[in-house]
């Protein structure tokens, strides 16, 4: 099997939505991250997509937090790659929002413009998406390109002519939330067909949706996002809680059963460009 079949398994195992309230099977302080990232690990992922909590189980914007966070998983996970969130969803302020590069991961996220969840709106103005930009670039890292809308890719071509985005890029779509895109064949394929050449692109699916948009991607050649971050449970009825080691140990299986052997981390740096970037 060449590298290029490998399947890269992106683990968000946390999210800052959920709380120990929804599932007890979220990890949210330190031990529980780690030792989760390491499971998951085990279990097939090679990126681990991390988010800080802080004691009360919010979202952590401290850098210290998170430079302990990934000094931890990379102690138990070797050449594990880490991921770590820059999201908007609560908050604004870049300077809070790129806290976590203080941490030197591998990957952050950069969402590619704005767009409403369920219960509020996430805001990526212009001036934030080129700040964060250049900030993940400045601490050597790949920005993950989270796409939520077909605009988002027209937006990223935009970007790399201004070279504001630079190569390799690693696309994201996350399908299937209420006032995002859905999940549909039509709208993924269109999406891929947008994309800049020698693009890698993982999808992950919100809700029941998740097991659907893993399958689809893992057929269409890309990669996959797993984790309680997107869903927290087993069956489409969503009756039964799951743990974020059962998911990836389910979606490994099937890709197996397809012909693809999930990546190692050192195989999903290859796949990435990773081992071209500066650090």
């Amino acid at each position: 099997m060449n590298t290029s079949d490998k399947l890269i398994i992106n683990a968000a195992i946390t999210g800052s939505v959920l709380t120990k309230a929804d599932t007890p099977y979220l990890p949210v302080t330190l031990t529980e991250i780690v030792d989760c990232a390491r499971q998951v690990q085990d279990a097939g992922a090679s990126i681990i997509h991390l988010h800080a909590r802080n004691q009360d189980q919010a979202p952590s914007y401290d850098a210290a937090r998170y430079c302990e966070l990934l000094e931890r998983v990379r102690q138990a996970c070797g050449d594990i790659i880490c991921c770590v969130s820059l999201s908007g969803r609560y908050i604004s302020d870049v300077a809070r929002r790129a806290a976590a590069l203080e941490a030197k991961p591998d990957i952050a996220t950069l969402t590619l413009g704005s767009m409403n969840f369920p219960q509020q709106a996430n805001i990526n103005a212009p001036d934030t998406i080129h700040e964060l930009a250049s900030r993940i670039y400045d601490a050597g890292a790949m920005p993950e390109l989270e796409v939520f809308e077909v605009g988002f890719i027209n937006y990223a071509h935009h970007l790399i002519k201004k070279n504001v985005l630079r190569p390799p890029h690693y696309f994201n779509f996350i399908l299937g939330s209420l006032g995002t895109a859905p999940l549909d064949l039509v709208g993924l394929g269109h999406m891929i067909s947008l994309l800049p050449s020698r693009s890698v692109w993982s999808v992950g699916g919100i809700g029941r949706y998740q097991l659907d948009a893993n399958v689809v991607a893992i057929a269409a050649g890309g990669h996959v996002r797993i984790g309680l971050e997107d869903n927290h449970y087993y069956d489409r009825r969503r009756s039964e809680l799951v743990d974020n080691t059962i998911l990836v140990k389910r979606i490994a299986g099937i890709a197996r059963d397809m012909g693809r052997e999930p990546a190692s981390s050192a195989e999903a740096r290859e796949i990435l460009g990773l081992s071209s970037l500066p650090r």
